[in-house]
């Protein structure tokens, strides 16, 4: 039988499905699917392939085969490639032919398609990757997962399987009523024979004349000869089998370049591989390392070397026949969703160009596990999703100079985004860039903390290793599960912001950081307190707000704009996609509109869209007269549209309030399914109607130009800062119940009958959960919020919700999973949420007195273990901690499980002085009691610098102002560090406060630390009040901040050095007694202390050093420095002594070296540098112990103490195997600093060799 082509009005844009096979029998498999075959189009003359086209029910299919000979990834790649270039609307491909099986699960005959399979997509490439020393392969990259549509479809192919059985029999039926002459070769036969070898026994190819056997061993051997079956082989040696029938597997698929015929391999491959693997190919992973694929293979043999051509035509048939059905479930509308090949290709390319562009600029990536880990604890904010948006807009977007259009009039800042890529790529090449973009809706993610975390993590991401001062800020607060404060985290900034030449820090939008806590004005101390030590720089974009440019006053300000014909421009963009009216009239249309919109283009687009709804020529002109300038003109603009908005038919007016009231008044910007479920709740409903669930380009459309949707950060948004805080202002006009609409919504979504099951039992249940109710997780979150600002605190359909365990119990599990992410709330959750604690939770004073008179407990724990009066303290909800304070039945001093904080510690730690207040005022509150990390209160609040909480409990006699934590910290020293004043002044104007009080865990004093963090102002406090016992430590301390000002402050406080360098010493005494020792890092002589001298020349401070001689420092006193290392099993103690000059020297400083001088050091003082081996100083000191000679001991050392961290030497011993002595000529020759050398020579130094 043969097949006319349909003829047709066929074009290359009809063509969705790809169908790509290797071998001609694969292909010849593939036609015969086909429903319909259609007329063929003319290729163009770059296309090598052959294409035919058909149809199989709905679709519209190319099939393409492989060339004849070329197989493997790169051919089945390049063949794909042609196809989606010539036909463009394809939206995925099918891999579909014959491929080997790995038993015991597949057998011949079987199919086997690829999924997802734990971390892999659905097919791996087995031959990809890194071959190591010892035989070890690496597999290296990742290949794509199938396309949604496809995997939809294979779920209910399985379904339709387990429910009526495969179609696969039937299409085959077809196939030999169709094509007859394909029958004796394509549908199984009983000439076929299923015969898998054990794993041992190779193939017998032929016998000889003496009756002995040849092994096939050559794996390029030709199988296009039909007689090579397994005729000679040892049917014993067989695997017994049930008989079965042909069966279809889901799983991973193994692609490589390489044909299989080795049974040891393809067993080692699946192990590797974890066992999951059901089919070895050659073309799969051509295809899946970026076109959107599902692979279907036919098992025609069992890549071993019995492997022969019987079953290949049958497999192919088999193969084609399950592709055929699985289309059959693919729906037309899920294909029209997925995104063609082309675009998801050209989004692989940008990507990759992008990602190419960020390794060039940062030298090492930190991917070590453990620096993952400490970036990801810093902060897990990123900003690069933003920046990268911005790169590509800023390419399109017309631009001048640094900012883009700004107008000072009217405070826009529409179009800056275009600029501050461009300066990122200008600043980048020589410097350090820390970039943070404000964003009004994202006020939790931008508090000063989180601000500054994101800039430490930005600057150690542009180092090569982890600096070590955040490793140890890392170590200090992991273990105990704490965050770092503010001040720890600025520290941290100061001492890495040393370590580069430059810094750029951007921020974008500074006017959208919030002000009303302070938080825009701390940042901008902080960053300027960056400015005075180091060298950065600042550069920000913002609204003309009179606070800002009073933080910038003197500061160089650009006011950028759009140029006329940047918005004619666009305009014209406009015009061109509009109706024939616009069309016609452009140049008055363009004309008027960018006369009035002042070089802003939000103003340009709201404008033209009000007139793009005229009809008539009168009209438009009336809207182009309409058009308001100056101040007020963003305002009458958006008022404009709400009015075009309410004029629109009931359902889209409708739809556009709701659109915009859930924006508006949402608590975090949502992404377009979730707002897309919660639009389609309703009132009495027990599960989401699907058929209520409106289309996004819809709920776009009729808010007139007001809202739209981020494809870059999946977000549906407001289309600026200016729409948000219009309609702010007027919500009440247009939304005015919009709070209790969205409480409604969200108690109702959370009352669904899917929730009635109550928490789940796993993460991967509860990720389920989230993925199939998208809502579930925001309205978790958020309803109390919103019936909290709606007073619906009382409403009797919460108080249902709340008595209501089950669904209660699965809302609150998100609160817990989020609010402890790494905590096992998941399987450790054994008991239903409580109505009180939850109420608590939200701040529900009204619907906590309800519950009480009901008879709910007081004090009952939620299901994390917090009792309501922790979750009041916590979260500053000062009604409900005073109706719980007054039962008797509340423990006042309960703590959590999570922290050991009482509701007291929870209050003073966010800093809520009026639930502070009102629990000091209760009487059975532990005002000084402790937290799990030995915290009092107090020394919380003095840690934060929260001044009012202090004086609050400084006023309770039962406080202990000198407590300490579990560091030995007092609340002055806490204080002091962190660099609180206010929080100081009140300290020290207590007389039992104890200024000079050491520490135990470092004998420091709050002077010391407070000179340690560079806070001046605290250390002038301080000096009035405290006794200076080591200057030197306090001077070594600020010169290696580089702070002038704070040294001379201590300079001229009198805590300066002794005029002749003559440090406290530490000495030990020599002993003729054997069992005295010492240790061997203090070596019998003196050890003298590292000066400030010492601190500032190493750290390259020319004006500090300049200070520190003009005070008298001593400039030719010793600097001894003692360390350990390590070459193969060797361990060595190295101790070094220098002075001033020779530190200059080493870091080749001309300037320094030549200040120095100048300041009569001396030029030919001698650096001695001595190495002994920790060996030596146990074979001496086990030798004097024991009265025998050294060698005897010394042959058996290494067996005997292989790390002798312990050894103690007699202080007699001659214990140094190795000592260098050389001058600061010396030093400048070895470091190969010619400049030096000549200074030195020049001025008297000795290049004589030192005895």
């Amino acid at each position: 039988m043969t097949s006319e082509a349909v003829p047709g009005p066929w074009t290359y844009d009809d063509y969705h499905v790809g169908w790509v096979c290797a071998l001609p029998t694969e292909q010849t498999a593939a036609i015969a699917m086909l429903d319909q075959r259609h007329a063929g189009l003319p290729k163009p003359p770059n296309d090598n392939n052959t294409y035919t086209l058909g149809s199989v029910g709905k679709h519209s299919v190319v099939i393409a085969c492989l060339p004849k000979g070329k197989i493997g990834n790169v051919s089945a790649a390049t063949v794909a490639t042609n196809m989606i270039s010539t036909f463009p609307s394809i939206k995925f491909c099918l891999m579909v032919g014959i491929g080997g099986g790995i038993p015991p699960k597949v057998r011949l005959g079987d199919v086997v398609v690829s999924t997802p399979v734990g971390a892999f997509p659905g097919v791996v490439q087995y031959d990809l990757g890194k071959a190591h020393q010892g035989g070890t392969f690496e597999r290296t990259g990742a290949l794509n997962s199938p396309p949604n549509a496809l995997l939809a479809a294979l779920t209910m192919v399985e379904s339709e399987h387990d429910l009526t059985g495969t179609q696969i029999p039937e299409y085959l039926k077809e196939l030999e009523q169709k094509w007859p002459r394909l029958a004796p070769k394509y549908l199984r036969s009983e000439s076929l024979k299923d015969q898998l070898f054990k794993a041992n026994y190779d193939h017998i190819s032929k016998s000889t004349a003496d009756g002995r056997v040849v092994l096939i061993d050559d794996p390029e051997a030709e199988e296009s000869d039909a007689e090579d079956d397994c005729r000679f082989c040892d049917t014993s040696q067989t695997v017994k089998r049930k008989p079965r029938e042909m069966r279809v597997h889901y799983g991973l698929i193994a692609s490589g370049n390489e044909v299989i015929k080795d049974s040891i391999f393809r067993e080692k491959l699946n192990r590797d591989l974890g066992g999951q693997v059901l089919c070895v190919e050659m073309e799969a992973a051509g295809l899946a390392h970026n076109f959107p694929c599902i692979t279907i293979r036919g098992i025609c043999d069992y890549a071993d070397s019995h492997k022969n051509k019987a079953w290949q035509a049958h497999a192919a048939a088999v193969a084609a026949a399950f592709a055929k059905e699985l289309l059959d479930q693919v729906q037309a509308s899920d294909v029209e969703r997925e995104p063609t090949v082309k675009k998801v290709l050209s989004q692989i390319h940008d990507t990759v160009l992008q990602s190419d562009a960020n390794i060039r600029e940062v030298k090492r990536k930190m991917d070590r596990k453990e620096d993952v880990e400490i970036l990801e604890w810093l902060t897990p904010v990123n900003y690069g999703p933003q920046q990268s948006d911005n790169s590509v807009n800023g390419k399109k977007a017309p631009a001048s100079g640094f900012l883009a259009p700004r107008s000072s009039k009217t405070g826009s800042r529409l179009g800056r985004r275009c600029s501050v890529p461009a300066f990122l790529e200008q600043a980048r090449q020589s410097s350090r860039i820390a970039f943070i973009y404000g964003n009004y809706r994202q006020h939790d993610e931008q508090k000063l903390d989180h601000l500054l975390k994101s800039l430490l993590k930005q600057l150690v991401q542009g180092q090569s290793s982890m600096p070590a001062s955040l490793e140890v800020l890392y170590d200090k607060h992991n273990v105990r599960k704490t965050r770092a404060s503010v001040e720890e985290v600025s520290a941290t900034i100061h001492s890495i912001s040393g370590l580069y030449s430059r810094i750029f820090i951007v921020f974008d939008a500074l006017d959208e950081l919030k002000e009303t806590d302070g938080c825009r004005n701390r940042f901008l101390d902080e960053i300027f307190k960056l400015q005075a030590q180091y060298s950065a720089k600042l550069f920000t974009t913002s609204r003309f707000i009179p606070e800002i440019i009073e933080r910038f006053e003197g500061s160089k300000t650009i006011n950028i704009r759009a140029q006329d014909e940047d918005v004619r421009s666009f305009l014209d963009g406009k015009i061109s996609q509009s109706a024939q009216l616009l069309q016609t009239h452009r140049e008055m249309i363009k004309s008027e509109i960018t006369k009035a919109v002042d070089g802003m283009f939000l103003l340009a687009q709201l404008h033209f869209q009000s007139v793009s709804t005229k009809k008539t020529l009168t009209k438009v002109k009336d809207a182009l007269n309409s058009f308001s300038c100056g101040p007020k003109a963003y305002d009458i603009a958006y008022k404009k549209a709400m009015e075009r908005i309410a004029g629109q038919d009931q359902d889209s007016k409708e739809l556009a309030t709701q659109v915009l009231s859930w924006i508006t008044c949402a608590r975090r910007v949502l992404k377009p399914s979730e707002l897309q479920h919660a639009l389609a709740v309703e009132e009495n409903d027990v599960e989401l109607n699907e058929e209520n669930i409106p289309q996004v380009d819809d709920m776009v459309s009729v808010c007139s130009g007001l809202v739209t949707v981020d494809d870059k950060s999946g977000v549906i948004r407001l289309v600026h800062y200016t729409t948000q805080e219009f309609l702010d202002r007027t919500r009440d006009e247009w939304f005015p119940i919009a709070e209790s609409e969205i409480t409604m919504a969200c108690v109702r979504y959370l009352s669904f009958d899917v929730f009635k099951g109550g928490f789940c039992k796993s993460r991967k249940e509860y990720e389920e959960r989230l993925e199939c109710n998208p809502f579930y997780g925001y309205a978790s979150h958020n309803w109390g919020h919103h019936a909290l600002m709606a007073s619906m605190d009382g409403d009797q359909v919460i108080k249902d919700f709340l008595e209501g365990p089950a669904k209660l119990s699965a809302s609150v599990q998100a609160i817990m999973v989020n609010k402890h992410p790494k905590r096992g709330h998941i399987e450790d959750i054994s008991q239903m949420a409580s109505a009180v604690p939850t109420a608590a939770y939200f701040g529900l004073s009204k619907m906590i007195l309800a519950l009480l008179e009901k008879g709910h407990p007081s004090d009952s724990r939620g299901i994390d273990g917090w009792t309501p009066l922790l979750y009041a303290a916590r979260y500053g909800h000062e009604e409900v901690v005073k109706h719980l304070i007054t039962r008797n039945d509340v423990e006042l001093n309960s703590k959590d499980d999570d922290f050991g904080k009482t509701a007291l510690s929870w209050a003073t730690e966010e800093q809520n002085t009026a639930v502070v207040e009102v629990l000091l005022d209760k009487e059975g509150v532990d005002a000084d009691c402790r937290d799990g990390r030995n915290d009092t209160p107090l020394l919380i609040a003095a840690r934060k610098g929260h001044e009012a909480v202090v004086k609050l409990l400084l006023s309770k006699q039962c406080v202990d102002p000198n407590s300490t934590s579990y560091h030995d910290r007092t609340p002055l020293s806490l204080a002091a560090g962190n660099g609180n004043e206010a929080v100081v002044r009140l300290l020290l104007a207590m007389d039992t406060v104890d200024a000079n009080r050491k520490n135990s865990y470092q004998r420091s004093t709050p002077l010391d630390y407070a000179v340690e963090g560079g806070h001046e102002a605290v250390v002038k406090l301080l000096l009035t009040k405290t006794r200076v016992t080591w200057a030197g430590r306090l001077l070594g301390s600020a010169a290696s901040k580089g702070n002038e000002r704070l040294l001379r402050l201590l300079v001229n406080s009198s805590a300066i050095p002794d005029r002749e360098g003559k440090a406290q010493k530490v000495t030990v005494q020599a002993t003729d007694k054997e069992d005295e020792y010492c240790s061997p890092s203090l070596p019998g002589q003196a050890l003298p202390e590292r000066t400030s001298l010492h601190w500032a020349v190493e750290n390259g401070h020319l004006a500090l050093v300049e200070t520190l001689l003009q005070s008298g420092t001593a400039i030719n006193a010793p600097r001894c420095t003692n360390r350990d290392y390590s070459v193969g099993r060797m361990q060595c103690y190295i101790e070094e002594s220098q002075t001033a000059i020779h530190l200059a020297v080493d870091n080749g400083n001309k300037l320094m070296v030549s200040l120095l001088l100048d300041h009569g050091a001396e030029i030919n003082d001698v650096f001695t540098c001595t190495t002994t081996s920790y060996w030596h100083l146990r074979a001496r000191a086990l030798a004097a112990r024991r009265g025998k000679p050294f060698s005897r001991f010394e042959q058996v050392l290494s067996n005997m103490y292989p790390y002798p961290y312990d050894t103690y030497v007699p202080a007699k011993c001659d214990y140094r195997i190795d000592i260098v002595k050389q001058t600061a000529v010396h030093l400048a020759a070895k470091g190969g600093y010619r400049d030096v050398v000549a200074l030195l020579l020049r001025r008297g130094a000795k290049a004589a060799v030192i005895p």
